[in-house]
C-alpha cells in the first residue's frame, strides 16, 4: 500500500499537482516545465507589471540548485526602482493558503529581489512577500490601486548564488513568513479581503531564477 500511495504521489507531482497524504491539497504550479527548451516563454503564469516600465520579459533558463533544473528569470532588466515584474498563476484562486517558492539570486545593481505574490486582482491590488539580497530584508507589502505599503520585515541571511526558500502562510488577516524553514514574522493586515491568484515577484534589473510554487489551500 505504501508503494503505490508513492508511486500516485509521484505520478501527481509530474502532472504538476501533489497530494499530500493527510493533509490538505497541495498544487505545485510548474512555472517552467523541464519539457520546454530554455529560453521559451513561461508556460505556467501569466506575465505582468507593476509600477514603471515596460513589458515583463520571462523566460525559462535552467538552473541546477532548483527542483528539475529549470527556473524562471525576468530578463528585461529595466532598471527602474519602481518596476516590478509579475508573473501569475491563472489557478488557483484563493484567500487563505500557505505557499511556499524556491529562488536563487545571482546579480542585479539596484535590487537583488524575490518574492510570493498573493491575493491578486490585478497589478494595482496584491500582497507581496519580498526579499533583496542587497538590502538583507523580508517584507511583507500591500499594494492597493497601485501604492505600497510596507506591513512589517526583518533582517535576514539572503546569499547571491544559493538556493533559498521564502514560504508565507495567510488566513484572513494574519501573516506569517518564513525563510528556509525558520520563521521570520508575523503580522496583521485586513485591506485585502477577496481571494485572488498567486505567483512571482521581482523588481528592476534582478538577475533571479524562481522555480515552481508550491500552494496549499487553506480556505
Amino acid at each position: 500500500m505504501r508503494l503505490l500511495n508513492a508511486a500516485l504521489t509521484v505520478l501527481t507531482v509530474l502532472a504538476g499537482a501533489a497530494i499530500v497524504p493527510g493533509a490538505a491539497e497541495t498544487l505545485r504550479r510548474v512555472l517552467a516545465s523541464p519539457l520546454v527548451d530554455e529560453g521559451s516563454d513561461p508556460d505556467g503564469c501569466t506575465p505582468a507589471v507593476s509600477g514603471l516600465g515596460g513589458p515583463a520579459l520571462w523566460e525559462v533558463r535552467v538552473e541546477r540548485l532548483l527542483l528539475d533544473g529549470k527556473s524562471l528569470v525576468e530578463v528585461s532588466r529595466q532598471a527602474d526602482p519602481n518596476r516590478f515584474p509579475l508573473c501569475i498563476a491563472d489557478r488557483p484562486v484563493a484567500k487563505n493558503a500557505e505557499v511556499e517558492l524556491s529562488f536563487v539570486v545571482h546579480d542585479g545593481k539596484i535590487a537583488r529581489a524575490a518574492g510570493i505574490v498573493l491575493r491578486f486582482a490585478d497589478p494595482q491590488d496584491y500582497y507581496a512577500v519580498t526579499t533583496d539580497a542587497l538590502t538583507g530584508r523580508v517584507r511583507l507589502l500591500r499594494v492597493v490601486n497601485g501604492e505600497r505599503h510596507e506591513i512589517a520585515g526583518r533582517a535576514a541571511a539572503l546569499t547571491v548564488g544559493k538556493a533559498q526558500t521564502l514560504k508565507v502562510k495567510a488566513v484572513d488577516d494574519s501573516f506569517a513568513v518564513f525563510l528556509d524553514g525558520e520563521g521570520l514574522f508575523e503580522a496583521r493586515d485586513g485591506a485585502i479581503e477577496p481571494p485572488g491568484r498567486f505567483g512571482l515577484w521581482s523588481r528592476a534589473d534582478s538577475v533571479t531564477n524562481f522555480g515552481d510554487l508550491f500552494i496549499t489551500i487553506l480556505d
